[in-house]
């Protein structure tokens, strides 16, 4: 069978999911993270000269950049799941919401924080000046 000869379906659930992803993530595109994450360490008096090897400066910077991205995807994604799934129930899928939000946070949190060394050293790679 040729590929022309392939029938196409496609799961109009999976793409809107995933659209609403894609879109909630571009908000990294709109919003200047950098300098949030060095207003935030500069009211803590943090120093914000460098980024490797500074551990303070890592976990504040680290901290609102993803509490932006979680905070603009975890409710899209809980929307989405909501009128995309099966569930009836606004309350129940909410609630569930409401109870992971702890442990997704951290999780997030966390793999940020083991990859933002080799994401600084590709981007000051591609702008020196970042």
């Amino acid at each position: 069978m040729s590929p022309k000869n392939i029938p196409v379906s496609v799961d109009w659930r999976d793409f809107f999911l995933n659209f609403a992803v894609s879109f909630s993530m571009a908000i990294g595109l709109f919003v200047p993270l950098t300098a949030i994450g060095r207003w935030l360490t500069a009211l803590f008096k943090i120093d914000t000269t460098t980024f490797k090897g500074n551990l303070p400066y890592r976990l504040m910077a680290t901290l609102i950049s993803s509490c932006i991205f979680y905070f603009s995807i975890s409710p899209t994604l809980m929307t989405m799941n909501f009128f995309l799934s099966d569930s009836s129930n606004w309350k129940m899928t909410s609630s569930h919401w409401l109870l992971d939000m702890p442990f997704l946070f951290l999780v997030s949190y966390l793999s940020t924080l083991v990859s933002d060394v080799p994401a600084y050293q590709s981007a000051h790679r591609l702008d020196p000046d970042f």
